[in-house]
């Protein structure tokens, strides 16, 4: 049986090749950022709402653990209250400061085991005052290094953006890519 081509076989044909070409380089390049088009809006005119361009948020958000900033601060808060205590420990002559070698807990029993009827205090406000406040500096240090531990730091970093709410050209990355891309109305 022989084999018959018809002008309008060949032109239907070119037509369809033509448009299956057209839609598919119309079709998102993976990588890329421009959103495809909808099949409806490909070759017809309509009054449905434009699309949408992506949201590029130009902050990027991280958390670690531990904490440093607030480990350092209660690293820096119950050392150096401590230390305090700790001179004042061997300055002092009393029995009940012996207790300020303890960290944390010593300003507590020291205020506890002071006995100023058996051994007279001079500048008695002055020195409850100063074990009080050691033994709360000392607290805050300690819960601040604890909590280190579980609160975690939340770092926020901002990309380098040109542009305003019009237009905007940003940074973009993808597998083996790295370019630009420009969002807005032009």
């Amino acid at each position: 049986m022989p084999h018959i081509h018809s002008p309008s076989a060949a032109a239907f044909g070119a037509l369809l090749l033509t448009s299956w070409t057209f839609v598919a380089g119309a079709q998102e390049q993976p990588g890329s950022n421009v959103p495809t088009p909808s099949p409806a809006a490909v070759g017809t005119t309509s009054t449905a709402s434009p699309l949408h361009e992506p949201v590029i948020d130009a902050r990027t958000e991280r958390s670690s653990l531990p904490n440093t900033p607030l480990l350092v601060t209660g690293v820096v808060v119950l050392g150096t209250s401590y230390g305090a205590s700790a001179v004042g420990a061997a300055l002092s002559d009393r029995e009940s400061n012996d207790k300020l070698y303890y960290p944390v807990v010593g300003p507590w029993m020291a205020l506890n085991d002071r006995d100023c009827a058996a051994d007279p205090c001079s500048k008695k406000a002055l020195g409850t005052t100063l074990l009080v406040g050691s033994g709360v500096l000392q607290g805050l240090g300690a819960a601040g290094m604890l909590m280190s531990l579980f609160i975690p730091r939340t770092t926020t970093h901002e990309w380098y953006l040109i542009g305003n709410e019009d237009v905007l050209v940003a940074p973009l990355m993808g597998a083996g890519e790295l370019g630009a891309v420009a969002v807005g109305t032009f």
